[in-house]
């Protein structure tokens, strides 16, 4: 009798699939820096540029090409238009595929480059410093504008956009279909390489967080009923002798625990019988 096939992605290769184009997003960043001979400021300067560049690249030979991103490659998903409704992939119109690069690519680097000049116009302003960006700030309607972008237009539209994502989220969780609001807005989904395999989950990885669990669990029950002072005590008059002992006793009566000065300022006996200074032990 053969295997009826899945007739929907299941909602957390889709999620897994988008941390694990993030998280490779990120190591390429880190890497592009790594590897350049520009300075750590620089990089910082042109971080956003960076990362429109690694996300355009990723999606040059990934959506553009009608292949599978590398996250979805690993979670065997791949992007599909969502007015079909069959089990296979069906390759993206030319303009879902622009926009997917607009909504997901130039818009978050637009943003950010325009809350950056907004507040740059706003600084420049007050300060009056030079430059083209000051020539720009010192104009009558620039002020103006940038104060507007910051304090009434960009948190809004920030607000609504988390709203949004919020709204599309709970959808997602309730159908399974449209894993983010840029996807909804597109009318793209993700479906399945090949339908016919099967999801592989990592029980190594799973054995070994619950063993870590277990044995923590475990530690944390037993350490408070263990007398760690008198086990201390015993261990060190099995393994050291007495002479070194006597030693070790003589040369800590004149050195303080803490700082290690000698002679202490101010010597004080603690409960437990070692001497401190006064300040160490008031610390």
């Amino acid at each position: 009798m053969s295997e009826a096939l899945p007739s929907h992605v299941l909602r957390v290769n889709q999620l897994d699939a988008r941390r694990l184009d993030d998280e490779i997003g990120t190591m390429l960043r880190q890497q592009l820096a790594d590897v350049t001979l520009y300075s750590s400021g620089l990089c910082d300067r042109f971080q956003p540029e960076m990362d429109a560049l690694l996300r355009g690249v990723l999606w040059r030979y990934s959506v553009w090409v009608d292949s599978p991103t590398p996250g979805g490659q690993m979670q065997n998903v791949v992007y599909s238009r969502a007015a079909h409704r069959g089990l296979l992939q069906k390759p993206l119109l030319r303009r879902q595929k622009l926009a997917f690069l607009l909504l997901n690519v130039a818009w978050p680097w637009l943003l950010i480059r325009l809350t950056g000049l907004a507040q740059t116009l706003q600084e420049g302003f007050a300060t009056g410093e030079g430059g083209w960006l000051g020539a720009l700030a010192r104009r009558s309607w620039a002020p103006s504008v940038a104060r507007w972008y910051l304090h009434s237009f960009e948190p809004r539209a920030t607000r609504l956009q988390v709203v949004c994502s919020a709204v599309s989220f709970l959808l997602f969780l309730r159908s399974g279909v449209f894993s983010t609001l840029s996807d909804r807005m597109l009318g793209i989904r993700l479906v399945h390489i090949d339908p016919s395999a099967h999801r592989q989950l990592p029980m190594q990885y799973m054995n070994r967080v619950m063993i870590w669990n277990g044995l923590s669990e475990f530690l944390m029950t037993v350490t408070p009923l263990i007398n760690l002072g008198r086990l201390r005590q015993t261990i060190t008059r099995r393994l050291f002798p007495k002479a070194m002992l006597r030693s070790m006793d003589e040369g800590a009566v004149g050195t303080c625990g803490f700082c290690g000065v000698s002679p202490m300022t101010l010597p004080v006996v603690s409960d437990c019988g070692h001497h401190f200074c006064y300040f160490c032990l008031g610390s």
